[in-house]
């Protein structure tokens, strides 16, 4: 026994454990190349630490050794969680999400993947090694401080070039951007040096930028279903977490969503290539592009970010056309920060959890049901024509629903899986629309409404095994991001006769102009980086979350920049095919792709808005 307790806190153990951890972090985070050169620099830089503290002279300097080793194993845990959900590690820039992952723990507890939980098992092992081995007088036995100094100025030295990278390495950038301590510490540089010493755009480059946009699109003499929509209501219905391939599909007999179906049979135009292109701000970033016509960005929400710019989106248009304007949710009035942001945004009310009765609760909040139950009172009472922006809620992950509710019968394989609870939540959010749009019948609403519905983004995540075989089973290929990014967009314009389906790619930056042209609004172009999606004939939408800056979907393809980042290693597809094709070939998009997010990110930090329009 004795001979157990020594060989479990001696150095070659935990060296082992270590290397172990290591493993399972960067197979967690699905880094496949160099990963041998990333745990050894990795083990490297964990032997700097254990010795520089050893040779310390703290008088606390175990108990300091323990909560750093404990935080740095809690930020591989929380690299691996946001891995899970973002296909990207955490940055510094991301700590404002702490707030918004408390708020909704049960999604949160349900991305928990158990192997993550192995990153914490070596820490009592290290914690005694250390009490026991890293001693000055042990230390100086095996390692002289003279010669240590030396290992360590050049293992300094090595982080801070792998970091610099100053001879635009590819190798090196694979390195910089996977390894767990250069990774960090080369975003914690990059984030302060941003914040000291920023470029910013002229704002001459900037409307070069957004006259290219135009001049790529030009509209036609007479557009196409303009002003179909004057003069009538509007109701835009955001729908949580709803992807594009229930639309139109059965399950086990069943049509997922048979009240959106009937939508598109009649008086509809529905866009079948719409994309998420939100941030990390998920659903609020959703709402941000939809209002704006501009791209969110990948630091935080724009809506506490820039709480307080100058906007002149579509609350705004139409509020300068005598409409009353106001958003509803089923959700606490401050998450997202919303309650701040809105009255910039154009809105003149919001009827939040607190203002709305909670009679029937499902997961987060009040259920779209009751919530569309009691806009109807509101709508009716309004005077003048009115703009309501719905934000539905209970197809939120993780997707619980109790037994009362579900009106879709699984199968047994798929009961109490993601996959299968999804379905139900999209079910009964389709439910709770028709019913809504029988009560605006009722109302005597609905012959004077247009009402666009669309998703703010995906439920199931492509890089989750548990719901990647039930997906690809269930749409006959590969689920991958040219689907899991794909959300319906369904513009209803009763009696105007309109059926068509618009297979123009396009994303949330593009619903402001579209929407525009329909409702017969005039919209100033300045500052709005989307096109109408009725009239264009080339179509292109940048992502920022999920895929890195420079990805992009155009008519035909959609291009993922690499892990690293960089250009090199790229890969392309044919939409809806899986068909692979070169890269290399799409240069010039990608490059537009990363202007036009530069020059998004340029108008808002600048607040340029501000310098023709005040409200």
């Amino acid at each position: 026994m004795k001979k157990i307790k020594e060989f479990l806190a001696s150095p070659s153990f935990i060296i082992a454990l270590f290397i172990g951890k290591m493993a399972i972090y960067y197979s967690l985070i699905e880094v496949n190349k160099m990963e041998a050169i990333m745990i050894i620099l990795s083990l490297l830089v964990w032997a700097a630490i254990f010795i520089a503290f050893g040779r310390s002279e703290l008088k606390s300097k175990r108990i300091i050794f323990l909560a750093v080793y404990f935080l740095f194993s809690l930020l591989m845990f929380a690299d691996t969680m946001y891995y899970n959900y973002y296909n990207q590690t955490v940055s510094i820039k991301q700590l404002w999400q702490a707030k918004s992952v408390a708020a909704v723990p049960k999604s949160f507890i349900a991305t928990l993947i158990p192997a993550s939980f192995l990153l914490f098992i070596d820490i009592p092992f290290a914690y005694v090694s250390f009490k026991k081995h890293a001693t000055i007088e042990n230390l100086q036995k095996w390692l002289p401080w003279r010669k240590t100094k030396y290992i360590l100025y050049v293992l300094t030295a090595v982080v801070i070039t792998i970091v610099a990278n100053p001879f635009h390495s590819a190798a090196i950038e694979t390195v910089n951007s996977m390894e767990f301590f250069t990774s960090h510490v080369s975003d914690i540089y990059e984030t302060i040096s941003d914040n000291l010493s920023r470029d910013k755009m002229e704002e001459e480059e900037i409307l070069e930028v957004l006259e290219e946009v135009e001049e790529s699109a030009p509209e036609p003499v007479t557009p196409l279903y303009s002003n179909i929509g004057k003069g009538k209501n509007l109701i835009v219905i955001q729908m949580e977490a709803f992807q594009d391939f229930v639309l139109g599909a059965e399950y086990e007999g069943q049509e997922i969503t048979p009240n959106l179906n009937k939508l598109l049979q009649k008086d509809t135009i529905y866009f079948d290539r719409y994309y998420s292109n939100i941030g990390k701000g998920n659903t609020a970033d959703a709402e941000f592009s939809t209002l704006n016509s501009l791209y969110p960005i990948i630091d935080g929400e724009c809506y506490r970010l820039f709480e307080n710019n100058t906007y002149n989106g579509l609350p705004w248009l139409m509020r300068e056309q005598g409409y009353y304007s106001f958003a509803i949710h089923g959700y606490k009035g401050e998450f997202w920060n919303r309650e701040y942001a809105y009255p910039n945004q154009g809105f003149q009310d919001f009827y939040s959890l607190e203002d709305l009765n909670q009679d029937e609760m499902i997961g987060m909040g009040v259920s779209d049901k009751s919530m569309f139950r009691q806009l109807i009172p509101i709508l009716k009472d309004q005077k003048g024509p009115f703009f309501t922006f719905a934000i539905t809620l209970t197809n939120h992950h993780p997707f619980v629903l109790d037994e009362q509710y579900r009106s879709l019968t699984l199968a047994e394989k798929d009961k109490d899986t993601k996959f299968g609870d999804y379905l139900e939540t999209v079910r009964y959010t389709d439910d709770a629309i028709g019913q809504f749009i029988e009560d605006l019948k009722t109302a005597g609403l609905y012959d004077n409404t247009v009402i666009a519905l669309y998703g703010d983004h995906h439920g199931l995540n492509c890089g989750m095994d548990d719901v990647l075989d039930q997906v690809n089973e269930f749409i006959g290929r590969t689920y991958d991001y040219d689907e899991m990014l794909n959300v319906p967009l369904i513009i209803h314009v009763p009696g105007s006769g309109v059926k068509n389906t618009i297979s123009t790619t396009g994303g949330q930056i593009d619903f402001m102009p579209t929407i525009a042209n329909i409702m017969g609004l005039t919209m100033d172009k300045t500052y709005t980086l989307g096109q109408d999606l009725c009239n264009a004939k080339e179509g292109f939408v940048a992502f920022t979350s999920y895929l890195f800056d420079g990805s992009f979907a155009n008519n035909e393809v959609m291009f993922e920049i690499s892990r690293e980042g960089i250009f090199e290693g790229s890969r392309a597809w044919k939409i809806g095919t899986n068909e692979e094709v070169d890269a290399s070939l799409y240069k010039d998009s990608y490059e537009k792709a990363l202007l036009l997010k530069t020059a998004s990110k340029e108008i808002l930090e600048q607040n340029l808005i501000a310098n023709y329009i005040t409200h």
